[in-house]
């Protein structure tokens, strides 16, 4: 076992603090394993990034892969190595803010074991980037340092706690996400049913009605429910006239876009800017 995360479990040395008390990113061939007969005093989350890790919990053996995302409670007796010739793998042990507990709510595979599959691959690539930034601002001796690498382990349990309620309380397709992150991304640029079909490598008739029975309304239709919604942001906090907006969130034309902002919201967009400036 190293020497540091072992020495996590000595109360002289343990922040009482929430914090990130230690992270980085190992790769580790097939020999490497660590076991802990009475667990730690803190949390330990695990994302994988490549190969094969295996967690043994409550007498069970529990695989992860690319995408799988463990999270270890304190005290949880466990045993964790490589599955099979290598494993690539970013962690972190932690003390939770008590804003956290709700988002540490995940789904538990063994007493003391939570555990979920990322299979998203904007979101790998996000909690990938955010173990980056975390493993960086915890080396650094800057004063604010700290809060960064709290901040980025943060965006971690948020997105990871987002991702969880939608795979398992809505069930919604992840062609049918990856259209809405599409649409989340890229507002301004032209889209037809056509274009976005082949994206997510659906029929147009397959994709409209896989969208419709999921999100409730229909593809062109929630698009421009996003865009009239991120108009109106930008009318109440940026200072850019009628026309940016509109051009902004995919308008070629100005008049349009009041045209539909006026029957989504049931005011023009000037003076929907105005009741807010009154408020």
């Amino acid at each position: 076992m190293n020497d540091m995360t072992n020495n996590l479990n000595n109360p002289a040395i343990t922040a009482r603090s929430p914090g990130v008390l230690i992270c980085d990113h190992y790769r580790q061939v097939q020999d490497y394993q660590v076991y802990r007969p009475e667990g730690t005093k803190d949390w330990l989350i695990i994302y994988t990034i490549a190969g094969e890790g295996q967690f043994i919990v409550d007498d069970h053996v529990h695989i992860v892969k690319k995408g799988h995302i463990a999270i270890l409670k304190p005290k949880t007796v466990h045993q964790y190595a490589t599955h099979t010739s290598s494993w690539e793998f970013v962690w972190s042990h932690f003390l939770p803010r008590k804003t956290w507990i709700e988002l540490l709510m995940l789904p538990e595979r063994a007493k003391g074991l939570l555990q979920l599959n990322i299979e998203q691959s904007k979101l790998q690539e996000r909690v990938v980037a955010s173990f980056q930034r975390m493993i960086h601002d915890n080396r650094s001796i800057h004063f604010l340092s700290k809060e960064l690498s709290m901040n980025a382990l943060e965006e971690i349990l948020l997105a990871v706690k987002q991702w969880s309620q939608t795979t398992d309380k809505m069930k919604v397709d992840l062609r049918v996400q990856e259209v809405l992150q599409i649409f989340s991304e890229n507002l301004k640029e032209t889209h037809t049913l056509e274009s976005i079909s082949r994206q997510v490598s659906l029929s147009p008739s397959r994709l409209s009605h896989l969208f419709r029975e999921q999100v409730g309304d229909s593809i062109m239709a929630t698009l421009l429910s996003m865009r009239l919604k991120q108009g109106a942001r930008l009318l109440e906090f940026t200072n850019r006239s009628i026309s940016e907006v509109a051009s902004d969130v995919g308008f070629s034309s100005p008049f349009y876009f009041t045209k539909q902002f006026t029957s989504f919201y049931g005011m023009n967009p000037r003076d929907f800017r105005k009741y807010l400036m009154d408020c």
